[in-house]
């Protein structure tokens, strides 16, 4: 295997050769939730990773990215490559290209079989804890950064054994602050002091995925025993306040109308996630591509926006900026990435994506990313 340094200047091939290889490795680690599919298309049966009895939402998001085509026009001065541009800021952090992965904690309740495995550790709820968080949100961190991106990591429910909120802040930590952490939308003095802790990390953005209310276990039929935490839905008035307790900008994660979208302004936020959460948190819901142009339209630039949900190649996060969103997120992909190559897999990963997204540009005459408009785009059916 490659040094990670040598990832950037791999020819694409290699790069593909590479992560057949990674799927391959991490392809028993993350059975039998998933079979780290060739092509990630979130269909079940063949796929468990989607909590939901049918998992529609999260089939519909990869689908409808598959009705947009790309237009191909090549008669422009261009040169060897090199003058394409898919560089962005994300609140003061220079980023390779608008791409980053989805927030996903307890790796082991993923992928039962993970190899970030802590030896001895008892079992709680039924439910293994004996998984290496601080290792699994290093790999995403460093992998990120390596590849020019910023990590993100996630939180969920609380156990005594299981620490990978902690786990991940001490990850962003090490990497000098380059990282999102992910809170939930907790209903108690939780939500505000995890916030705290993710300042006193150093992040460079904090986030708060509060479409979370309707996850399986965290739903209104969601159990929670005798562990600590209960999520709930919160006003803008009640965002506001919440994260009055610090000065980074703050995303929320989880809109999927124009009308959340202008609540999300109102609730000072500096960005949102166009997300249904892989459709985890709500079956029969739109997919995300479907809602961007809507949401654009509702907002403008007055706030950014990111998408997530079934996007896999660099001609999708292509297709995503031509329809106005300012970034992408990508989930399980990335999880396999770690699973079979740790921060060498995750930053290969997304150097397929980034390449990917360059030469999406360089066959549509963009430069750079404001020259990625949706006059560059075909929808081939009616959304």
């Amino acid at each position: 295997m490659a040094k990670i340094e040598e990832i950037r200047t791999m020819m694409y091939p290699r790069v593909r050769a590479e992560w057949e290889r990674i799927c391959d490795e991490a392809r028993p680690r993350v059975a039998p939730r998933c079979k780290a599919c060739r092509e990630c298309d979130s269909a079940r049966p063949k796929c468990g990773f989607v909590s939901s009895e049918r998992g529609k939402s999260g089939i519909r998001n990869y689908e409808k990215l598959q009705q947009i085509r790309l237009a191909c026009d090549t008669i422009y001065e261009g040169g060897n490559g090199d003058e394409i541009d898919s560089s962005c800021d994300f609140f003061g952090v220079e980023m390779r290209a608008p791409v980053f992965n989805a927030p996903i904690a307890w790796v082991k309740n993923a992928f039962p079989h993970s190899h970030f495995k802590k030896p001895g550790a008892e079992r709680v709820d039924n439910r293994a804890t004996d998984s290496d968080d601080y290792a699994y949100a290093k790999s995403l961190i460093e992998g990120c950064a390596a590849a020019g991106s910023v990590g993100w990591i996630a939180d969920s429910r609380h156990h005594p054994l299981v620490h990978f909120y902690e786990d991940g802040l001490r990850a962003i930590k090490e990497q000098g602050g380059r990282g999102v952490p992910t809170v939930k939308s907790w209903n108690d003095d939780m939500m505000p002091r995890k916030i705290m802790q993710a300042d006193e990390a150093g992040a460079v953005a904090i986030a708060t995925d509060i479409d979370c209310v309707g996850l399986a276990d965290m739903s209104v039929n969601g159990q929670y025993d005798s562990l600590p935490g209960v999520v709930n839905p919160k006003s803008a008035k009640q965002l506001k306040e919440v994260f009055s307790v610090t000065r980074k900008p703050y995303i929320l994660k989880g809109i999927m109308t124009p009308q959340g979208a202008v609540k999300a302004c109102e609730a000072g936020a500096s960005s949102i996630v166009i997300s249904n959460h892989a459709g985890n948190s709500l079956d029969q819901s739109l997919a995300t591509i479907e809602v961007l142009a809507d949401i654009k339209k509702a907002v403008g630039n007055e706030i950014k926006l990111y998408i997530d949900g079934g996007f896999r190649h660099g001609e999708d996060v292509f297709k995503a900026l031509a329809l106005g969103a300012d970034g992408v997120l990508i989930g399980r992909p990335v999880m396999i990435a770690a699973e079979g190559g740790e921060s060498y897999g995750v930053a290969l990963y997304l150097q397929k994506i980034i390449w990917e997204l360059q030469n999406a540009m360089r066959m549509t005459g963009c430069m750079s990313l404001k020259d990625i408009t949706a006059d560059k785009i075909w929808i081939t059916r009616e959304f």
